[in-house]
């Protein structure tokens, strides 16, 4: 299917109001995302919507006024001798005060329904439109953030940091690439106690290389670290928090080398 037919099926319109499953969605993303005319085609669709308020109007229809006075006019109806009766006989005064037409306030009221009604929908489908672009630029943000993530793992060396004599079962990797960059991956360590923290360390020409904190507070397990050249070996010790500048050999919880 080409780019045009793509956008004239009905799938932009679908996800500008939210219709479409998350696996359409995550495709139309995808499409957005490298194809311009797309992109345009969708802020267009939102842009629509938002207008929705000042492109239609409501004009009551020609047979309104007919349909309203049947409805309400309920003392027309004449007696045999052609006199109106009353419906109540001890109160027969009209009030003059006001000579709008009976079926014109029932037409305003019925207008002003209308409109608090279109008013209700427009708000809503506006609501709804600032959430979608709310959503879909986090969504956005989340799909580059894991696509850069999926790049620097394929284009890293994974190194497993095993756990030590102490400390068999734990378990973290380190992502190293080309560019000397450092991304940290804690598989299995128990939370860190309050005042402490894990630090990392790698291992250059036999000696210990602070490579920072690794934060239990940052969203996701894989954390970028500082960068270094030529490292021999990398471990993680448990330090006071904020680190320290050699390495507690005693509360080291796993190493790895390459």
């Amino acid at each position: 299917m080409d780019i045009k037919t793509y956008i004239s099926s009905g799938v932009i319109e679908a996800y500008a109001m939210g219709n479409l499953s998350s696996e359409e969605s995550s495709i139309l993303e995808c499409v957005m995302k490298n194809n311009a005319e797309v992109q345009v085609a969708v802020f267009e669709a939102q842009q629509t919507f938002e207008k929705l308020a000042t492109e239609q109007a409501i004009e009551p229809a020609s047979y309104l006024q007919d349909a309203i006075r049947s409805k309400l006019e309920f003392g027309n109806a004449e007696s045999s001798d052609g006199k109106i009766i009353p419906l109540n006989q001890k109160t027969t005064t009209k009030t003059t005060t006001n000579n709008f037409p009976l079926w014109m306030k029932a037409a305003s009221v019925a207008v002003l329904f209308g409109l608090g009604y279109l008013g209700y929908e427009v708000g809503s489908k506006s609501a709804q439109i600032e959430k979608f672009a709310q959503n879909n630029t986090e969504l956005s943000n989340k799909v580059s953030s894991l696509e850069e993530m999926n790049t620097m793992l394929m284009n890293s060396r994974r190194i497993q940091l095993k756990g030590v004599e102490k400390h068999p079962d734990m378990l973290a990797e380190v992502y190293w690439d080309s560019s000397n960059k450092v991304y940290l991956d804690i598989k299995n360590l128990p939370a860190a106690p309050t005042g402490r923290q894990y630090q990392l360390w790698a291992i250059v020409d036999g000696k210990p290389v602070d490579m920072g904190m690794y934060s239990e507070k940052k969203n996701g397990t894989i954390q970028p670290m500082k960068s270094v050249e030529k490292p021999q070996a990398f471990a993680i010790t448990l330090e006071k928090e904020g680190g320290n500048a050699t390495p507690t050999m005693e509360e080291m919880y796993v190493m790895g080398t390459i």
